[in-house]
């Protein structure tokens, strides 16, 4: 019994860090791929593994700095102006400048909160409350707009516009909701809840 309870909590430890790792060497080959193939056949005999990165984010840098001035912006709007103007490309270029622009907003959180959204009277899912706003032309404030995402892919789902009666808030926050729908409902809602208030009563 002892040494099945060891490999668990030994499971338990090695396994979220063996995925963050391969997720994160994952995204760091691609980011990597997208300017180090081209220092490798323009100079092979100065590249290293990882000069792509670290290049890659020096002209992140570099565009954001441009960016915060005058003369840049002028440079950019030009840019922007050239993309706009580009048939097909322009949707997209659109498309991902806008999703950006909220994940980077600092005025407010990209989601209101978390809770019960019911699908018939006896199933509910859970989903995330991006707006309170109407987005819909014809629908009232009584309409929010919920993200359901999908499991195991959280980054994939549905939007939905759902009448706030059929809403039931949960007092969890964004990353507790994440566990429960990752771990396939074994981290339980009331698990969630008391971690959030042990982490509000810290930070009083």
């Amino acid at each position: 019994m002892k040494l099945r309870n060891y490999f668990i909590s030994g499971v338990l430890v090695i396994v979220p860090a063996a995925l963050s790792l391969w997720v994160l060497w994952k995204i760091f080959v691609f980011l990597e791929s997208l300017i180090g193939q081209w220092i490798q056949k323009a100079i092979p005999q100065f590249y290293v593994r990882g000069l792509g990165f670290v290049s890659l984010i020096a002209i992140i840098l570099i565009l954001g700095f441009f960016a915060q001035n005058i003369f840049g912006r002028r440079i950019i709007r030009y840019l922007e102006k050239g993309f706009l103007s580009i048939p097909v490309f322009n949707k997209l270029y659109q498309f991902v400048h806008s999703i950006l622009q909220q994940l980077f907003r600092k005025e407010k959180e990209i989601f209101h909160g978390v809770a019960l959204v019911q699908l018939s009277n006896d199933v509910s899912t859970i989903g995330f409350i991006t707006s309170k706003e109407p987005v819909v032309s014809g629908l009232n404030n009584d309409y929010w707009t919920v993200f359901i995402p999908t499991v195991p892919n959280p980054t994939s789902g549905f939007v939905l516009f759902v009448h706030k009666d059929n809403l039931k808030p949960l007092p969890i926050g964004v990353e507790q909701g994440m566990k429960i729908l990752l771990s396939f409902g074994i981290y339980k809602i009331s698990d969630a809840a008391n971690q959030n208030k042990s982490t509000d009563s810290q930070k009083n």
